[in-house]
């Protein structure tokens, strides 16, 4: 649904800009261009519009970023006073905070959103998982854990492991957007974290071996307007 709404929109968006360059050849138009002061403000505006259509996504977060992208756009067209412009980005962050706590509050028990449990590479490849507006839960249960790459915006991930089988040196590398990851490690294992954030946190719960034998795990964490939890 999404993807297909997406491509709908963008047909408009396409078709309209056509009509305005034929226009101006036509002569109706003495000057016809999109680089209009503000115009990269379509970029928050149109995933807003699309997550308001898209069933299990947060309609507060649809409403914020369909907000911030009006508000933008009539900054840079002059249409807001100097004191106004200064409450943007304050009242855009308290905004999305607002709506990650009404989400959790009243829609934590709702089964509505989009779980993304995917295959296990057989060949003992690493695996990327790759989710926006939904939630990612790959099952290494009884399964021989290689490592992973997580890419999550507007989302959140599980990586449970604690019935997985770690038996060498692995790899999680873990970038998030807007989205909360949680990572459950088995006992017996080291843990090297690496982390850069913006806006986010990462908390480490984890209580690592004393054996100098046991397998290490290197988490990379990257993180804006998020969390990561390790345990």
């Amino acid at each position: 649904m999404k993807n297909k709404l997406f491509t709908i929109i963008a047909g408009v968006v396409v078709v309209l800009i056509g009509i305005g360059y034929g226009m101006q050849a036509l002569g109706y138009i003495d000057h016809f261009t999109i680089f209009i002061k503000g115009w990269w403000t379509i970029f928050l505006i149109l995933p807003g519009i699309i997550m308001l259509f898209t069933r299990g996504t947060n309609k507060m977060v649809s409403f914020c970023l369909i907000a911030i992208g009006l508000a933008l756009f009539l900054r840079q067209q002059g249409f807001i006073s100097t004191s106004i412009k200064n409450l943007i980005l304050p009242t855009a962050i308290v905004l999305f905070g607002l709506s990650l706590i009404f989400h959790a509050i009243f829609g934590s028990n709702r089964n509505n959103h989009t779980t993304f449990t995917p295959s296990i590479p057989e060949d003992g490849s690493i695996p990327d998982y790759e989710v926006s507006f939904g939630e990612v839960n790959p099952d290494y249960a009884g399964r021989v854990f290689e490592g992973c790459n997580m890419d999550i915006t507007f989302g959140s991930g599980k990586l449970d492991l604690r019935n997985a089988i770690i038996d060498k040196e692995v790899t999680i590398s873990v970038n998030i957007a807007f989205s909360g990851v949680e990572i459950k490690l088995p006992a017996g294992c080291k843990v090297d974290l690496q982390t850069s954030t913006s806006f986010a946190g990462v908390e480490n719960q984890y209580i690592p071996s004393e054996m100098p034998d046991a397998p290490l795990v290197h988490i990379f964490a990257s993180a804006s307007f998020g969390g990561v939890e390790i345990k």
